[in-house]
Formats: C-alpha cells, sequence, structure tokens
C-alpha cells in the first residue's frame, strides 16, 4: 500500500512541526510513508492532487480542518476514485477527524491509515457569484460565525478549544451585523435578518461547538442553523447551549436539511469553509450556494 501524508507544519499555531518524526516511527511498522510539508495556504491542494494522479492508495492530511479540507480539494481535482483520504489530527479543531471517530493519537491514527476501512462520505461545493467555489468537508459559516474565524487569527497564546472560545466571546462584544438575507433552502424561500447560518456536514464545528447536532456524513443532506438577531445576554445564554447541542429547542434557531441552499444579501459577507476563511467582508462576496455532494469520497476510519 502506498501511503502519502501531507503534513502542515504551521497547524494548531506551528505546533504541526512536531508531529514529523512521531508520523514517521508510527509508519515503519507498515513500511513507512510518503511525506511531503506544505509551505504555503493552498499548498495541500496541489500535493493532494499530484498525489492522486500518482497513483497513491491513500492521501492523508496531517494537520487541522483547513489541512484536511486542502487536501480533500486536491484529491477532488484528481478525480481518482482509487485515493483515500486519511486524516492524523494535529490541528487547533480536528472536527472532521472527531466527527468520523478518528483517533487523536497520531500513533493510532498512523496505524488506522494502514488497517481502517474506507467509508463514504459526503461533501458539499461552496461557490460564490464570481464562480470561486471549493469543496467542505465539515461546515461552512455565514456572518457571527465567520467572523469567530477571523477572530482567531489574531489569537496566538491559546490553541484548540480555549482559543475559539476566546474568538467567540470576542465576537459577542464587537459583531453587530445582522444582515437581510433571501435565502433559498431547495424549494423553500425565506427572507429575513440573520446574525448567522451554520452549515454542518458534521455534528461538531470549531472544536466543541455542536451548531448542528444532527448532521450525518452519509444522508446526503446539509444540515442548517439559522439565527435570528439577539441580544448579547441570550447569545450568552445560547453559547452554552450550543456547547451541548441544545440550543435547537430556542425559538431563535431555526434547523433545516437540504441539498441545495442558495443565499443571497444587499451587504459583503463573511464567509468560512471547514474553519478557513473563504471569503472576508472586503472580497465583495453576496451571493452564496452551497450543494450537497453524496458519498463523494472515500475516508479511511
Amino acid at each position: 500500500m502506498r501511503v502519502k501524508v501531507i503534513l502542515n507544519p504551521f497547524a494548531d499555531n506551528g505546533r504541526g512541526q512536531r508531529k514529523v518524526e512521531a508520523v514517521q516511527a508510527a509508519a515503519r511498522p507498515y513500511g513507512g510513508v510518503d511525506l511531503a510539508l506544505t509551505e504555503r495556504p493552498g499548498h495541500g491542494i496541489a500535493l493532494a492532487r499530484q498525489a492522486a494522479e500518482a497513483g497513491y492508495d491513500v492521501v492523508a492530511a496531517a494537520g487541522g480542518d483547513g489541512t484536511v479540507s486542502d487536501v480533500i480539494n486536491g484529491l477532488m481535482q484528481a478525480q481518482n476514485p482509487a485515493t483515500r483520504l486519511g486524516i492524523i489530527p494535529a490541528g487547533s479543531g480536528n472536527d472532521l477527524a472527531w466527527n468520523a471517530g478518528v483517533p487523536p493519537e497520531t500513533e493510532a491514527a498512523v496505524a488506522r491509515l494502514f488497517t481502517g476501512s474506507p467509508v463514504k462520505i459526503d461533501l458539499a461545493y461552496v461557490e460564490n457569484e464570481y464562480k470561486n467555489g471549493r469543496f467542505a468537508g465539515n461546515n461552512v459559516g455565514v456572518g457571527f460565525d465567520a467572523t469567530v474565524v477571523i477572530e482567531t487569527e489574531n489569537i496566538t497564546r491559546l490553541h484548540g478549544f480555549p482559543m475559539y472560545f476566546l474568538a467567540v466571546l470576542r465576537t459577542i462584544l464587537f459583531y453587530f451585523n445582522t444582515p437581510r438575507l433571501q435565502i433559498q433552502f431547495d424549494d423553500e424561500t425565506v427572507t429575513q435578518e440573520t446574525l448567522f447560518i451554520a452549515f454542518g456536514l458534521g455534528r461538531r464545528h470549531g472544536g466543541g461547538f455542536f451548531l448542528t447536532p444532527d448532521a450525518r456524513h452519509d444522508d446526503g443532506l446539509i444540515d442548517t442553523c439559522t439565527v435570528a438577531p439577539v441580544s448579547r445576554p441570550t447569545m450568552l445564554r445560547m453559547l452554552l447551549k450550543v456547547m451541548k447541542g441544545t440550543h435547537v429547542t430556542s425559538p431563535f434557531v431555526t434547523m433545516r436539511q437540504n441539498k441545495k441552499i442558495t443565499i443571497r444579501a444587499n451587504t459583503p459577507l463573511p464567509i468560512h469553509v471547514d474553519g478557513e476563511m473563504f471569503a472576508y467582508p472586503r472580497d465583495n462576496v453576496r451571493q452564496l450556494t452551497v450543494t450537497s455532494h453524496p458519498a463523494a469520497l472515500a475516508l479511511v476510519v
């Protein structure tokens, strides 16, 4: 079996570099792996595409959800159904790995690349009005949710869930936007002021927030959590509920499951895909379409 590991040394605020020797040591009993380090944002896409086109059986992302997302997009560009995705968690959130039951320990995760079984997982394709797009493996966020990701870019002394939690608190203090959105959920059209809309293929977001607690990677549907404008005290109370997934009963929250969702806004939208910024407000993106791609990729679990 030929396995390529694409490792992001910058993952988890630079802690990813420490995983190089651990990955290589864990793989030796199975014949070893070919390892490549990413050098810049998006580099993992090209490395994964090249590995799939070279005929590797498994291409594994060693990093956080952003690294996994890049590898997914590279594999989808190569369109080689024989190549399977592997994950070695080494980031701050590791949400797709958690949702899929990938062990957090490096040695166990590497062993799983060789001994695990492939399962088909759903992806979602995200595209704006400029025809810029990419696949999402776990989640997409518009509004408040994406602004949290922007806040994490300014936090360097924390990592993992504490980093995301602090970013949420900062966003609650300083985020005031509630744009009026026209949202097409399959055949249903909704127009409302919106604090945020979160899309989930998996249950967990941001290292410990269960925004879409009923989402599954194998049902062909995209779960959404649409939140109406609320006061800051209400946001703080909802924050505790989101950590348990019990926010779904709030009168300010609407949960849906759909195959295609299109958003139109009269102001620029902040948007993240798998915890990485897809559009900052300065990019002037005002339309987004998210489409389900059922059973699009095989993941070793």
